[in-house]
């Protein structure tokens, strides 16, 4: 199998390749133009420069604040590195693209397919996360604290958090080296990327799919189902208890004053509801504390399903057209749209995310002392400062 494929390497890279007269070979030559090639190529060049800024500072704030130093906030992090690793390695492909004839480096051909493993492995970590992201949220919001605290103990994030890259790179490691598919420079798009003549590579599509996309994409939406159905009876329950309490309210003030049997009934059976509020066993009215804690959990999931409905917006789209015939132009520009997304995750957060928009606007005005809960590494590089 290697001895056909160096011949297969050298039949297309001899002086004969002209005279290659098969409508394949035509077709993936005349796929784009040179000038769309550049075009794409200042896409991935201007996605690159974004994504490793934003998630860098996502990483860095963590890093600086330990208020941000939460449980799902180990995800987000991972998330952010999966990011930051895809735009260090589009670098290769933005190379390639701009190449006249091939990879145009040819001292450094390792780059290629190990920017094109990078960026398959990157993209299903990212997808991984976000089903660990959506399951971390539906446990928090839905179930009782102590089993929140049985369930997400240090070393059970700790595991969870590794094996979010274990699946994936067990999944592309193990297919190549059983025949399935591979890596490098793909002749057809220009890039860094999975190789369409490579024996099977149909087969590795779809096995990749298959792999990334039903399972987190189930997760995460059961997740958020089940958590958009608590929240909502949790708030029906809060309005009936704030209806009754305004109708005690208005009851007490009609009552005469000189009815004050009356009046040493109602506050005591007013004082036994009250009571009954503040027993831990019920907890649907909470604590003025809890509603604020309840209030930013929801803010800070609405937000986290808001980076969930961008990925896969952007994620469907491609994975949809590998099995449509007729749609390798497409694959490219559908290729930059699941790019960018390493780019939205930072915007969401710096914009939308309650605890997250605070310490990056403190960080890039240079207002460092003014991070809230500052961390030991920070606290250092200011007494240095």
């Amino acid at each position: 199998m290697a001895g056909q494929y160096q011949a297969f390497n050298s039949s297309l890279t001899s002086e004969n390749i002209t005279n290659i007269s098969s409508s394949s070979t035509l077709s993936a030559k005349n796929l784009y133009t040179y000038g769309e090639r550049i075009t794409v190529a200042s896409l991935w060049a201007c996605i690159s420069l974004l994504g490793i800024t934003g998630n860098t500072l996502v990483v860095l704030a963590v890093l600086l604040s330990r208020k941000l130093r939460t449980t799902t906030n180990v995800f987000v992090v991972n998330l952010a590195i999966a990011d930051f690793l895809t735009s260090i390695f589009l670098t290769g492909s933005v190379v390639a693209l701009l190449g006249k004839d091939g990879w145009p480096i040819p001292k450094a051909e390792w780059l290629c397919p190990a920017g094109g493993f990078m960026i398959f492995l990157c993209t299903g970590v990212s997808l991984y996360n976000l089903a660990a992201i959506a399951l971390h949220r539906f446990v928090l919001i839905t179930q009782p604290y102590e089993t929140y605290r049985k369930i997400y103990t240090p070393i059970n994030i700790a595991f969870v958090a590794a094996l979010i890259w274990i699946i994936p790179v067990t999944i592309f490691i193990s297919l190549p080296l059983a025949g399935i598919g591979g890596f490098g420079y793909d002749k057809h798009h220009y890039t860094c990327s999975d190789l369409d003549h490579r024996p099977k590579n149909k087969i590795f599509q779809l096995a990749q799919t298959i792999m990334f996309y039903p399972v987190p994409l189930i997760t995460i939406v059961l997740s958020y189902v089940f958590v958009f159905l608590h929240m909502k009876r949790h708030f029906r329950l809060q309005r009936m208890h704030e209806l009754s309490e305004q109708k005690t309210a208005s009851s007490l003030s009609n009552i005469s004053s000189h009815s004050v049997s009356v009046i040493t009934n109602t506050t005591t059976d007013s004082q036994n509801l009250h009571d009954q509020k503040s027993s831990p066993k019920h907890d649907t009215e909470p604590t003025t504390r809890s509603k604020r804690i309840d209030e930013l959990e929801v803010e800070i999931t609405k937000n986290l399903f808001l980076v969930v409905c961008s990925f896969f917006l952007f994620f469907s789209p491609y994975c949809i057209a590998l099995f449509i015939t007729g749609s390798d132009y497409l694959l490219l520009y559908l290729g930059t749209c699941i790019l960018a997304n390493s780019t939205i995750n930072p915007v969401i957060y710096w914009r939308r995310h309650p605890q997250f928009k605070v310490v990056l606007m403190l960080m890039m005005r240079c207002r460092y002392a003014e991070i809230p809960e500052p961390s030991e590494i920070l606290k250092r590089f200011l007494s240095h400062t």
